[in-house]
């Protein structure tokens, strides 16, 4: 796809209040009823921000910090901050005031944007006095925002990563990387007025960002924010207002799937299931045809009968879980990418969901693999990566080279062109021997042990014995609640007895605590490390 005929967020915000005027762009439910946004109202409003902003001396280039729980203002304020040629700089709602305080300093925000929640975020720092609540934007008075020159070319966000590697730092986007991704994306999956979103990750990460919010806002969909995330009200959200399609995480899905057969379990349904499941499976596989949605009619009505397909990014999920859901008729598409990308690299899609792989690139980004071997570092290229981090040209330097961005990821790609992940590159384990092995591939296969809740694999230098000095497996499992520890190491010794030697597991860390986790339930390794003296 050419950048040309791609938008600006200023352009966007015109063109798309003018294209869906009265159709639905945002809705919430508070106080047991929806509030909902049109276009036109998401337009008007974002123009009387722009107003304020300006008043108080915010113009091209300059930076608005931006924080609050998920909610409909929060987009309309980063349409307002881009339209206006200013950069925005979405924040994590889950940081504590003194976590956000170093970024605060770090982009020299001459604004903050945030809900009333926030409010002592913004004391003792240098943007004190220069707060916007979003409980004020209705009264905010209406004017004409200035006409800012905003091209392609400006940037339009700067997002704080830190994930699993500690420091965080901040990942400069253009209004090219990140709008040209979007559109790519919901080219995908032939978005319109008709979809309905229902959002559930945090706005501040850019899967979200651009997947949940911005291709929704490019092709005129409506986004509804989910009250909570327990799953009660998820599917409350989804019968209410016929949610067509969701972005979450592994570990959700795992939990929604989980339910589903909890439930099914407690009806004694058990064997209809297994037996619905083999002819689902039958056909799928035997004809060709997937009869899941007719199957599985009475789980496609309790998820409020519209849905289109799911999609899954910011970790690897287990192949089984995405059959499962394929063969109850429910699509689940994989993507790949990193917040550098814009997020996304490639993508699966309805017509083309190869299970185990992150699909094929979007259009206009190109994949390759590092070396000459079959595995090894992914890289990528096209409009959608950054244009650097943010006062970090050392750091910048050492992930783009030569146009391309080194992902720190390792993967193949077949002889169709799917990309599939193996890891990343700090994360593989190489044994004695000479063999690579993959955390996320035990991780899979140990997630599957009942008395497991929760699996992370390390590498560690063994300190003993004939591995002395090489790195072994090291497995750190919380156990499900009722499980000791004697019941985890005899599983461990099961699971040691059914692998190839080079994959078992030499050490076993057993903790009542879960895991630590980002904002997308990614377990923290590197802060995993760091506890544990790894």
């Amino acid at each position: 796809m050419s950048s040309v005929g791609i938008p600006t967020f200023k352009q966007l915000l015109a063109q798309n209040a003018a294209k869906y005027a009265d159709k639905l762009a945002y809705q919430i439910k508070r106080d047991g009823r929806y509030r909902q946004y049109t276009y036109s109202e998401v337009a008007d409003l974002a123009k009387r921000l722009q107003v304020k902003l300006a008043f108080m001396g915010v113009t091209v280039g300059d930076r608005v910090a931006l924080l609050s729980e998920n909610r409909p203002e929060w987009p309309i304020a980063y349409l307002a901050i881009t339209g206006l040629g200013a950069v925005v700089v979405p924040l994590d709602a889950m940081l504590k005031k003194e976590e956000i305080a170093p970024l605060l300093a770090d982009s020299e925000p001459k604004a903050f944007i945030l809900s009333e929640k926030f409010l002592e975020y913004g004391r003792g720092t240098k943007v004190e006095g220069r707060e916007v609540l979003m409980e004020e934007f209705d009264r905010l008075p209406a004017g004409t925002p200035p006409d800012n020159l905003v091209t392609l070319a400006h940037l339009a966000a700067i997002v704080y990563t830190s994930g699993t590697t500690g420091t965080p730092k901040g990942v400069m986007l253009t209004h090219r990387n990140l709008i040209s991704n979007a559109t790519a994306g919901a080219s995908c999956f032939a978005l319109g007025p008709g979809d309905n979103f229902l959002s559930v990750l945090p706005l501040h990460h850019t899967f979200e960002t651009t997947g949940g919010f911005l291709a929704p806002f490019i092709t005129g969909c409506r986004v509804t924010y989910a009250e909570s995330l327990k799953s009660y009200n998820l599917i409350q959200n989804m019968q209410e207002t016929g949610v067509t399609l969701m972005l979450g995480v592994p570990l959700l899905y795992q939990l929604l799937f989980d339910g589903i057969m909890r439930n099914v379990e407690e009806q004694g349904k058990t064997k209809l299931f297994s037996a619905l499941f083999a002819v689902s499976r039958f056909c799928r596989n035997i004809i060709g045809f997937n009869p899941g949605r007719q199957l599985f009619g009475v789980i496609h009505q309790k998820f409020g009968g519209k849905i289109r397909f799911f999609v899954s990014g910011g970790a690897a999920i287990d192949p089984d879980l995405v059959r499962s859901f394929d063969l109850m008729g429910f699509p689940l598409l994989q993507g790949y990418g990193l917040t550098e990308s814009s997020p996304c690299l490639t993508l699966c899609t309805p017509q083309d969901n190869v299970i185990g792989s992150v699909g094929k690139p979007l259009a206009d980004v190109s994949i390759k693999i590092a070396g000459d071997d079959a595995v090894g570092e992914i890289l990528g290229t096209g409009p959608n990566i950054m244009k650097g981090y943010y006062k970090r040209q050392d750091l910048t330097d050492k992930v783009i080279i030569g146009g391309w961005l080194y992902t720190g990821d390792l993967g193949y790609l077949d002889e169709s062109g799917h990309l599939f992940i193996t890891g990343r590159s700090k994360d593989v384990i190489v044994t004695g021997s000479g063999v690579n092995v993959y955390p996320e591939e035990l991780e899979f296969a140990l997630k599957k042990i009942p008395a497991l809740k929760e699996v992370c694999i390390l590498g560690e230098k063994a300190k003993e014995g004939v591995r002395r000095g090489t790195e072994q497996v090291v497995a750190v499992i919380v156990p499900n609640d009722g499980i000791d520890e004697a019941r985890v190491r005899a599983e461990i010794a099961r699971f040691n007895e059914s692998v190839a030697e080079f994959k078992r597991v030499a050490r076993v860390i057993v903790r009542a605590e879960e895991l630590p986790k980002t904002r997308l339930l990614k377990t923290k390794r590197f802060e995993l490390r760091k506890e544990l003296g790894l």
